[in-house]
């Protein structure tokens, strides 16, 4: 199953709630890197991540790659697989 054949309305609301998981986990970081509402945060982005993989197996890091590239932020350690764009 390759993603152009996914229904592109689809994959484009992933990206959105991907960039949304995203900016919210770094604005809590910006708050208290170490806060509880950070930790949920970055929990939120693993749930999102879990859920591409078990839908679009070997293509969800290519939906993953295009919230990174629209919102030019880093990912957190634990939310990707090594090799993928992170920091943290």
């Amino acid at each position: 199953m390759h993603l152009a054949l996914q229904n592109a309305e689809t994959i484009n609301r992933l990206v959105e709630q991907g960039e949304l998981l995203l900016r919210s986990f770094h604005a809590e970081h910006a708050k208290d890197p170490a806060g509880w509402n950070t930790e949920f945060a970055r929990g939120e982005l693993m749930g999102w991540r879990s859920t591409l993989h078990t839908l679009y197996r070997d293509y969800a890091e290519d939906i993953v790659n295009r919230v990174i590239a629209r919102t030019r932020l880093t990912v957190p350690d634990g939310v990707f697989p090594s090799g993928a764009a992170h920091a943290y």
